[in-house]
């Protein structure tokens, strides 16, 4: 599933890019359960058996799955690709039928990306401004490869809202690019699993995101998850502000 079409726009859109799921020409959000093969639009319920009934869903959602796959309505055919594996094996005949199946020979292809899975995990309705808030996030190395530079990133929108206080374990590196929070990892081995606590403070009530998303190596895109949190105000701030108003 390297490319989308946009539904809304109709832009293309690479899997692969560091911005994905966000269209590129008009930002919709390509990870939404209306997009998604799992989700049934008669019924309005989740079809994939892992994850049916953890999430709330709709048409408009986009819950922190990590399960979500494009419909194949949306998924752009690469036919110019097919085309060119049919001229490479009717050269490749030619060229046995001659004797020079050497020169014609095509070279090794890169090995697909390895496949992570990204979920976050909290309490929806536990958070209070100025209080300590977890929110614990999950890796897990689904391929059977080593995994080198595991790099979790925090949208600085989120983070004007939620203070990050404390990240377990302590990453290797911190840094920014662009419009994100990076948190460097150490690498992960074939079929690890590795948790990582974020420990945050709520600067205002009211509804909020933690909007994280996962990559590795050159830019290799693992998908991003969309936490809304319900944040309460501070009781005693409360009663301050209404014994004033007394």
């Amino acid at each position: 599933m390297p490319q989308v079409k946009c539904p809304r726009c109709g832009t293309i859109n690479d899997t692969r890019a560091a911005g994905y799921p966000f269209c590129v020409g008009c930002q919709d959000n390509l990870a939404r359960c209306g997009y998604c093969r799992w989700f049934d639009n008669e019924t309005v319920i989740c079809t994939q058996p892992l994850v049916a009934d953890v999430f709330e869903v709709s048409e408009e959602a986009t819950p922190p799955c990590g399960y979500h796959t494009a419909r194949e309505s949306i998924q752009v055919r690469r036919w110019g690709v097919h085309a060119l594996v049919w001229v490479g094996l009717a050269a490749a005949v030619f060229a046995l039928g001659f004797g020079l199946l050497e020169l014609f020979r095509a070279p090794p292809t890169a090995p697909p990306p390895p496949a992570l899975e990204l979920a976050v995990e909290a309490d929806r309705g536990g958070a209070v401004v100025k209080g300590s808030y977890t929110a614990e996030v999950l890796i897990y190395n689904a391929s059977d490869r080593v995994v080198e530079d595991i790099r979790l990133e925090i949208g600085k929108e989120s983070l004007d809202t939620l203070y990050l206080s404390e990240v377990r374990p302590e990453p290797l590196l911190r840094g920014e690019s662009g419009g994100w929070r990076v948190l460097a990892f150490p690498r992960l081995n074939p079929h690890e699993r590795r948790r990582i606590a974020l420990v945050l403070v709520p600067r205002k009530a009211g509804p909020q995101h933690l909007v994280v998303r996962l990559l590795s190596g050159e830019n290799a895109y693992h998908g991003q998850c969309d936490l809304p949190i319900m944040v309460a105000a501070d009781e005693a701030e409360g009663e301050e502000q209404s014994s004033r108003g007394e």
